[in-house]
């Protein structure tokens, strides 16, 4: 190599060094103890049933961040290179707002979805006394942004005490859900050792696949050394070292108190530094694959207990109902704990825009007021008003948990098959007045054959319990085909059950085993059973989550 050439590539590499020692000075020298990163050992342990006992232990790297020193910018490391908040790109590690709490259309802050979250969830808007939070989560790395099981929030007020504890849950399906506890309210007479607050809470959301949504969950927690708004130095207090421990137990037989012991997880800080650059880059290569490998993680362990350990699945359950009042009529009872929901389907989306459209007329010629209510908070109330006098107004109120319920609507050849899949069977949907509901779906009085392409279609694909049962007459046409293509109807309710038979032998090519009665492709053969028998299987009630008591 020619010597000048030698020369000029050593300057440059000093120069480089040289640059990116200032930045890194310079990111320690505006640094205060509002941010660090942490050590964490994950513990998992199942002690139920006895032949499916399996435990692991793995470690993690986590952030525990003060929000109001964050959403400042005073925390950004390398001047946002290494470490900044509100974006992916460009950047080692990051954090935004979209992943987290409630979805908000515009300029979403952690902050804001916090205090809403808290004043939705207390029953006195305590939301006001959030002077700042610790947040312990999982940033991105390098443009990726894993699934993060756990997050935490511990709530500070103006005099530096922590108030409340908000944990935040990740499933695989994209779903998430909180828990709001206070210390001091409803707390449990002692903790554990170790801990400073424990609580024990019914159990709401569906985490694991090997487990039902029955039993009840003791939570434990250490919180941090000093709230985020402490104006001491790293070096005059202890650092940061929280921990929460979750405890599943089982259901007594009154499904009042807690039974046996089946699981337990904990998430353990074991060391904590100030969030700098020099931190930062430690910590990364300390464990460089530590924020790639949650998902990995969770795959691998299914694998073991549902292959090794014979554990068979169950299915997703759709979430309780988050918004005040749905089916019950009391709009002062607090929501419940969920805040994210799975993305409406392609095919939910056009069933959802066949049901809108009918509507629109249907009302008008029944002078039904139809208020259809999603349990999920982030979607508006679908709400028609015909033009009819006040005191004549009938009125109808349908409270759905999922956009599955457009896809019943559509493929249930009579208003009376949809109240019987829907309502009775899968539990997604309820009803005000089932006299209004037939009415509404039922536009043509002729009801004893059917001859359009479509419902024939429909009723094809019916147990023949279903499609002969002399309860359960079936139009000439379906209210949803009046004003729609033929083609394109038969070819989405082709398409539908195209994808249940897709499923059903992705189940058996991977050797999957659903929990018996649960299969989501056997969803017709249920609705036969309960026609028949008047109820479903105490198997399958377990299945669908305790069938909820909201839909009772």
């Amino acid at each position: 190599m020619n010597p000048v050439d030698s020369n000029f590539w050593v300057c440059s590499a000093v120069i480089a060094l040289f640059l990116f020692y200032k930045v890194i000075s310079t990111s320690d020298m505006n640094f205060r103890a509002q941010g660090y990163i942490v050590k964490n050992a994950v513990t998992h342990a199942r002690f139920l049933p006895i032949a499916s006992e399996h435990s692991f232990r793995y470690s993690t790297l986590s952030l525990l961040v003060s929000l109001t020193a964050l959403e400042r910018g005073d925390l950004d490391v390398a001047r946002g290179w290494l470490f900044g908040y509100g974006g992916l790109w460009g950047r080692l590690t990051a954090l935004r707002a979209d992943p987290y709490l409630e979805t908000e259309p515009r300029n979403p802050s952690i902050r804001r979805k916090l205090e809403k979250t808290l004043a939705n969830r207390l029953p006195f808007g305590y939301g006001q006394q959030l002077t700042d939070a610790w947040m312990m989560t999982m940033p991105s790395y390098l443009g990726f942004e894993g699934i993060n099981p756990l997050t935490v929030y511990f709530c500070y007020n103006p005099d530096g005490e922590c108030w409340a504890c908000v944990l935040e849950i990740h499933n695989t399906f994209g779903e998430s859900h909180v828990h709001v506890l206070q210390p001091g309210e409803n707390e449990d007479r002692h903790a554990s050792p170790g801990y400073d607050c424990q609580w024990t809470i019914r159990r709401e959301f569906h985490v694991s696949p090997f487990n039902d949504r029955s039993g009840f969950y003791r939570i434990a927690i250490k919180l941090p050394s000093f709230p985020p708004t402490s104006d001491a130095t790293p070096c005059a207090v202890a650092s940061p070292l929280p921990a929460v421990r979750v405890q599943l137990f089982t259901a007594s037989p009154a499904s009042q108190e807690p039974g046996e012991l089946k699981l337990v997880a904990i998430l353990r800080a074991t060391s904590s530094v100030p969030l700098t650059a020099r931190s930062l880059l430690e910590g990364l290569a300390w464990a460089p694959f530590a924020l790639l490998l949650s998902m990995p993680r969770i795959v691998y362990h299914a694998w073991i207990l549902h292959y090794i350990k014979r554990l068979d699945v169950y299915i997703r359950p759709e979430p309780y109902p988050a918004v005040p009042g749905w089916n019950s009529g009391n709009a002062d009872q607090p929501a419940a704990g969920g805040v994210k929901w799975q993305d409406e389907g392609l095919f939910e989306a056009f069933s959802r825009r066949r049901v809108e459209t009918y509507l629109r007329n249907r009302v008008s010629e029944t002078g039904i007021h139809v208020t259809l209510i999603s349990s999920n908070p982030a979607v508006l109330p679908f709400d028609l008003r015909p033009p009819t006098d006040e005191r004549n107004l009938r009125k109808l109120k349908i409270s759905y948990l999922s956009p599955r319920f457009f896809t019943i609507l559509f493929l249930s050849p009579s208003a009376a098959h949809a109240r019987l899949l829907g309502c009775q069977t899968e539990k997604i949907f309820t009803v005000s007045s089932e006299p209004l509901f037939d009415e509404l779906f039922s536009p043509t009085r002729n009801t004893q054959r059917y001859s359009a392409p479509a419902q024939r279609l429909r009723v094809s694909y019916l147990p023949q319990a279903l499609a002969s049962s002399d309860a359960l007459l079936v139009p000439l046409v379906h209210p949803l085909d009046s004003s729609a293509s033929p083609f394109l109807t038969s070819l989405a309710i082709r398409l539908l059950y195209a994808l249940e038979r897709l499923e059903s032998w992705v189940f058996k090519v991977a050797r999957a085993r659903p929990v018996p009665g649960d299969e989501p492709w056997k969803q017709w053969d249920r609705a036969a059973n309960v026609l028949a028998h008047g109820r479903i299987t105490e198997k399958r009630a377990t299945a669908i989550g305790s069938v909820r008591r909201d839909c009772k």
